[in-house]
């Protein structure tokens, strides 16, 4: 994609009018538009059209990762940049015999052990709960009584949350009144169970990761290890409740199974306020056992559950450390736990991982991102989880009450389509293939929605970023809740933002320049999050298409 021209003024040689001088820099520039925005078609069009690679939602994005399921023997694996001419970035060969794959990064890793309750806080803890636990109470009976013991004290729930990551601390500021997250609550609760005789970690929840990191949708709740029920059950203090996957008391990783399955999945609130709370809650609460990980210790690495359905978490960063083994996660963690990750760079900003016995090629470069890949035996597939995630939240089911119909064709002047308004220095509009903008730093294209009060809404967007970088967001025109996120220069792209509930019936849909630069933004959709997501989410699970080479 070409850059967006940065218009500059000269002195004129000859005594020509200044408003002509204006009119054909304009014009210039808006040719120049246009040819980039035809380019940008050309490129897709090019792209789409190779027989080699299989795109699986047509959406016009270059694709960034793609799965190889490995057969048995040698495969050769060529990546390639496309934007370069096909210059090779990278090539390798993978040998699978039977369940041994060799041929790929990898690297021994150990977590340490979780930081056991300290004898003085176990002392302060046991006596908070003199009288509440009683010596015939199975596990199972414990865990539930505790849970049920902080659910009646008097705390409130609302950011910033507690700073600390003691326990105890947690404890003393929570009952001073001070606010608390789910966080705190499930380390609190962590703590009050290991002081009772239980083995008890958190688990941190997440319904999106998006280019590496969480969204806002996060949560944390809580494991209590009880053999007799099979092994870890998860339980909530923040919603007082706990799940059932078929109707029994079900781990984090199993209602994430379930979950990503479509297999029937149910909170056990203790009273009706526990219902209330979870009938209440901004999302289904079910969808956010979609990405799940644990930290042992404060600080320490992140153990997280990668899912060959959904965006892995970030594979650069060292703290972050990422297993598809169920039996990692299932097993005791008190004396630590060594495992063998499967990823590495291939070349720079290119990442191979391996999932079961598929092998994923991952572009994670800051800029320009779009390979090709090709498998000298099997298949290649394309991974599109943008797409797939506007998807699976049922993002396409509901109204639209975004408007962007006018695009394509605008009688308004200066090329601004209907509904939308401009703020900021701005150079160049064009409503070809999409609402086009050229601006210097501050340029905004924006517009306020009214929606229904109360409601939870998400946005998806394609944007295509020539120049500079582009700041979206999505906010509660109230100062309430509010998404947001980054794109860098890319021939296309698509994102989702996290749910935001309004409350005050308007929501502003806003594309920023924070620098200058240049944009298009087109099929803007803003919709409500029903309360049937988890439904359409398991309907629509990615199916891959693929086709032998």
């Amino acid at each position: 994609m070409q850059s967006f021209p940065t218009l500059t003024r000269s002195r004129p040689a000859t005594r020509i009018s200044p408003v002509k001088v204006r009119l054909v820099f304009r014009l210039l520039a808006l040719f120049a538009l246009i040819l980039a925005f035809a380019a940008g078609y050309k490129v897709s069009e090019y792209r789409n059209g190779k027989n080699r690679i299989v795109v699986t939602a047509a959406s016009g994005v270059p694709p960034t990762d793609f799965a190889i399921p490995l057969p048995e023997g040698s495969t050769k694996i060529t990546i390639s940049d496309p934007q370069q001419g096909n210059v090779e970035l990278a090539s390798f060969t993978v040998r699978r015999d039977a369940n041994s794959i060799t041929g790929l990064p990898h690297e021994e890793r150990f977590i340490a052990p979780r930081l056991p309750l300290s004898y003085d806080d176990a002392v302060f803890f046991r006596h908070e709960l003199t009288g509440l636990i009683v010596n015939s109470d199975s596990r199972w009976q414990r865990a539930i009584r505790l849970r049920n013991w902080l659910a009646t004290g008097r705390y409130s729930v609302a950011l910033p949350g507690l700073g600390t990551r003691v326990p105890r601390e947690a404890y003393l500021e929570m009952r001073e009144g001070k606010p608390v997250l789910c966080g705190n609550l499930a380390e609190i609760y962590v703590a009050l169970c290991e002081s009772a005789g239980l083995i008890a970690r958190t688990v941190g929840l997440s319904l999106i990761v998006r280019d590496g990191t969480f969204g806002s949708d996060t949560h944390a709740g809580a494991e209590i290890w009880l053999p007799e029920l099979g092994g870890w059950i998860y339980q909530d203090p923040t919603f007082n409740c706990y799940w059932t996957v078929d109707g029994r008391p079900a781990s984090a990783l199993q209602l994430h199974t379930a979950l990503m399955n479509g297999n029937d999945v149910r909170p056990v609130p203790a009273n009706p306020k526990a219902t209330a709370l979870l009938e209440n809650y901004y999302i289904d609460p079910r969808l956010l056992f979609r990405h799940i990980s644990y930290e042992y210790r404060p600080g320490g690495p992140l153990l997280y559950y990668v899912d060959s359905h959904l965006e892995p978490l970030n594979l650069r960063d060292r703290n972050w450390i990422q297993s598809d083994d169920s039996t990692i996660f299932q097993d005791l963690d008190v004396t630590g736990k060594r495992l063998v990750e499967r990823k590495g760079e291939v070349a720079a900003g290119i990442f191979a991982q391996l999932i079961g016995d598929v092998l994923f090629i991952r572009d994670r470069r800051d800029q320009n991102r779009g390979i090709r890949v090709r498998s000298s035996s099997g298949i290649v597939q394309v991974c599109s989880y943008e797409h797939w995630r506007a998807e699976e939240l049922g993002l396409f089911q509901g109204k639209n009450y975004a408007q962007n119909g006018s695009f394509d064709v605008s009688g308004i002047v200066q090329g601004v389509a209907a509904g939308w308004n401009i703020s900021g220095p701005t150079e160049v509009l064009s409503t070809l293939g999409g609402q086009g903008m050229a601006a210097q730093t501050g340029g905004r294209l924006w517009q306020r929605i009214a929606v229904e009060p109360g409601k939870r809404y998400l946005m998806y967007a394609k944007i295509s970023v020539a120049r500079g970088s582009l700041m979206w967001s999505l906010v509660d025109a109230g100062k309430g809740m509010e998404s947001r996120g980054v794109v860098r220069p890319t021939q296309m792209t698509e994102i989702v933002s996290d749910v935001v509930e309004c409350r005050s019936g308007y929501l502003d849909v806003s594309f920023e320049l924070p620098e200058a630069g240049g944009f298009r933004v087109m099929n803007v959709i803003v919709t409500n999050l029903g309360s049937n997501a988890v439904q359409h989410m398991q309907q629509a699970l990615p199916t891959i298409e693929s086709a032998r080479r």
